[in-house]
């Protein structure tokens, strides 16, 4: 026997409620039900929600389109992913799972990994929380553009040192085809976005989800089988 889930639109009820008590307090005034005292105050009341109804339809795509945006995990569009202190508030949130799939992960490491300075976040929280782990998977240095090599070689070194510090809470793989996807999913969050071939990633737009919503569902099964195919060194 399957089960049948509700799912009613908050808008479709506001409307469908302002309608109904339009249509009563237009019809009451209509049949003059009530007395010379209360006549005009239904009258003013009739009008008012008559405004409201006309104002609400008029913005009801609107509303019903944020609706579809909510339904399908859409927690906000990003113009750039060089937003430090955004994908700082996702960090801070992340608790069991953190999966990452870069490029080189260069301006990554410089911003969030650092020993010591204000750029240390992921380090503070892998400190503080034994239960993180983190999953990064990059391109292999041989399927990068010769001038990301340098930026690879900067990664490479501040792999080894989480690699050594944190051991398997710290996993590096490296994909073996040029990168196409940009994804970053936490345990409450998933920022997607494309990579495009001679455009800086910082600068290319993305969307943020709820990472449990069903349109990530398809970008964590990517996620997965790259990292099962991927290589473990560079």
């Amino acid at each position: 026997m399957y089960k049948k889930h509700l799912n009613v639109s908050i808008s479709v009820i506001v409307l469908g409620l302002l309608v109904l008590g339009t249509s009563v307090l237009i019809f009451l005034y209509h049949k003059e039900v009530f007395d010379e005292k209360w006549a005009p105050i239904v009258g003013g009341m009739a009008i008012s929600s008559l405004v409201s109804l006309i104002q609400f339809l008029i913005n009801f795509k609107n509303y019903r389109n944020n609706e579809k945006l909510e339904d399908s995990g859409v927690r906000e569009f990003l113009s750039t992913r060089g937003d430090r202190d955004y994908y700082s508030k996702l960090i801070n949130k992340a608790n069991t799972q953190f999966d990452l799939l870069f490029h080189t992960s260069k301006r990554f490491f410089e911003d969030f990994c650092e020993e010591q300075g204000e750029d240390n976040l992921l380090i503070k929280l892998l400190d503080k929380n034994p239960n993180l782990v983190v999953r990064m998977l990059l391109t292999h240095r041989d399927y990068l553009e010769e001038r990301d090599h340098l930026s690879y070689d900067i990664s490479s070194k501040a792999i080894s040192r989480l690699r050594k510090k944190y051991g398997d809470r710290f996993q590096v793989r490296f994909y073996c085809h040029e990168p196409n996807h940009n994804l970053f999913i936490t345990d409450t969050d998933a920022v997607i976005g494309p990579y495009f071939k001679n455009e800086k990633g910082k600068y290319l737009p993305s969307i943020h989800f709820r990472s449990n919503a069903s349109f990530v569902a398809p970008y964590k099964k990517y996620f997965n089988t790259e990292w099962e195919n991927a290589e473990d060194n560079n």
